[in-house]
């Protein structure tokens, strides 16, 4: 397969220097472009066919669904896919960024919430019925399964993270339970018996909580040994899990303008080379992203992601280096195109919505169907 993919590698360059034959393979049907598109692999395969000629590039992608490749992930090509369940099947379906879609049967999964995705793990509560709070470790790829405590029946954490693989002995795992004015904290590491819930109240001392009010606004992350949570105001709250979290949590003031909140629907926050990044989507469609200034009192753009993409999902985000340049300052988002074949990315550059394969721009989301209940993975 790889010594095929070469093979036509090279011969799409030859062809595209050879400037006698341009007209002849600038009209070649566009059914069979789209075939060999849509056996296209990676990221530069794709960036090499683009830079043909127009034709080329504007052929559309053949987006199959496929079941999912188990143990071989060659076809994958170290992307990270969107994983969500198809209500009509029962079926989680991965879409992948620049092609094909796969899909997988996860019993495992049946009547289980997806809280985290990270390192290719899953964190997953649910149970036989609605009360419970079974929590537990799973691997769609591997099937493997970790279990954690039960959850008390009577708590209703909403958010949570964990800081690695959840095989590492340096796996922390948090829950976050937020109401304004109180945040009720759970933290536990794999192999513990016991979740370790602590209450924090802002009102008690206004010498330690400069603020009235914290409402959590995406999962928690985790840099260094310190976990992090953004709120619906763009305030930063800080504090060390395996500590007491109560006293060593700390606040950044990093609110947000009067405008910029009144337009805020959605917030994600993500972690790159040690760094905080934050990503605000606004009711117009304008994605902003932004990093704390050397004060940590204010927040500052970023214009450019460089050689990065960012991928947000309402189950966990994250930063990746690209190494095709064509594919980089992208942030791809819980959102389909065409019937739900395609993940949408919104281009930091032009400020508008694209679709891989797709002629397709616009400035709004709208008319986007967005899939809330999603995660992005990658397989391991």
């Amino acid at each position: 397969m790889a010594e095929a993919l070469d093979e036509k590698e090279s011969m799409v360059k030859v062809f595209a220097d050879e400037e006698e034959n341009h007209g002849f393979w600038s009209d070649l049907p566009t059914e069979l472009l789209s075939s060999i598109r849509s056996c296209l692999v990676s990221e530069r395969d794709y960036y090499i066919f683009d830079i043909v000629c127009k034709s080329w590039k504007a052929s559309p992608n053949l987006r199959l669904q496929l079941q999912f490749p188990i143990g071989d992930y060659s076809r994958l090509h170290e992307s990270p896919l969107l994983m969500s369940i198809s209500k009509s099947s029962g079926r989680y379906n991965f879409f992948h960024p620049l092609h094909h879609t796969y899909y997988m049967d996860l019993p495992e999964l049946l009547n289980k919430k997806i809280l985290y995705s990270k390192d290719g793990w899953l964190l997953v509560m649910g149970g036989k019925f609605a009360k419970e709070k079974q929590v537990f470790f799973f691997n769609p790829f591997t099937r493997k399964k970790i279990d954690l405590p039960d959850l008390p029946p009577d708590t209703a954490f909403t958010k949570f993270s964990f800081s690695g693989l959840p095989t590492s002995k340096d796996c922390v795992v948090v829950g976050i339970m937020n109401l304004l004015s109180l945040m009720e904290i759970a933290v536990i590491k794999p192999g513990e018996d016991d979740w370790e819930i602590e209450d924090v109240d802002f009102r008690e001392s206004d010498e330690n909580y400069p603020i009235k009010k914290f409402c959590i606004s995406s999962n928690p992350i985790f840099v260094d040994k310190y976990c992090y949570c953004l709120d619906v105001d763009g305030k930063v709250a800080v504090f060390d899990p395996l500590d007491d979290c109560e006293n060593s949590l700390e606040f950044y003031g990093m609110r947000l303008s009067r405008r910029q909140r009144d337009s805020l629907i959605q917030s994600f926050m993500v972690e790159s080379d040690g760094e905080l990044i934050a990503i605000f989507l606004s009711s117009n469609g304008r994605i902003s992203v932004l990093k704390p200034d050397a004060s940590k009192k204010n927040w500052v753009n970023v214009e450019d992601l460089g050689d990065k993409v960012i991928y947000l999902s309402n189950g966990g985000s994250w930063v990746e280096k690209r190494r095709v340049s064509c594919n980089n300052n992208r942030i791809y988002l819980p959102m389909l195109y065409d019937n739900n074949k395609a993940v949408i990315f919104y281009d930091l550059k032009t400020q508008r919505y694209h679709c891989n394969g797709y002629d397709f721009s616009s400035t709004s989301f709208y008319h986007i169907k967005q899939i809330f209940h999603s995660v992005w993975i990658k397989p391991t």
